[in-house]
């Protein structure tokens, strides 16, 4: 990606970058245009290990002057998904023990994995309370079903 491609309609897009060498997969959750670079924050798919470290997001960055950075192995690989950012009423911490404590009920431990399940659909958490929801074709379901079922405190779709 070059450094001119970098604005707020790539929050929430699924996209593949480097990491340590590793190609790995992710979605964005922010991005920052200073006077000499552009960066674009990527919350990982799973965690990435390096050294004794563990990583669960990263920025991709590049020079405007000359595009020279990580930033140039990020590429967008969802632009057929839509993208829904969701703010709770409750942290999301409150809301995963609801589907522990009632596993029988839900047959998951977490929203994450209630939302994973969801036929080609993932959720990312950005925050205690916000999270990033892209799904290839089913975001309006998605969204119905939080809505009546979750403490909903804002919702925007911001890719469709």
């Amino acid at each position: 990606m070059k450094t001119t491609e970098v604005n707020d309609s790539l929050i929430g897009k699924r996209c593949k970058c480097i990491f340590t060498g590793l190609m790995v997969t992710g979605t964005i959750e922010d991005i920052k245009i200073s006077e000499h670079t552009a960066e674009v924050k990527v919350q990982y798919d799973e965690p990435h290990q390096w050294g004794t470290q563990l990583y669960e997001d990263g920025w991709a960055f590049a020079r405007l002057s000359d595009d020279f950075g990580s930033l140039r192995h990020l590429e967008i690989i969802d632009d057929k998904y839509q993208t829904l950012r969701v703010s709770f009423s409750k942290a999301i911490m409150e809301i995963n023990q609801m589907f522990a404590q009632s596993y029988n009920t839900w047959g998951v431990v977490n929203l994450k994995e209630w939302i994973d399940s969801y036929e080609s659909s993932r959720f990312t958490q950005i925050n205690e309370i916000t999270a990033i929801i892209t799904s290839e074709y089913n975001i309006e379901h998605i969204l119905e079903w939080l809505t009546q079922n979750m403490p909903l405190d804002t919702y925007e779709i911001i890719y469709k």
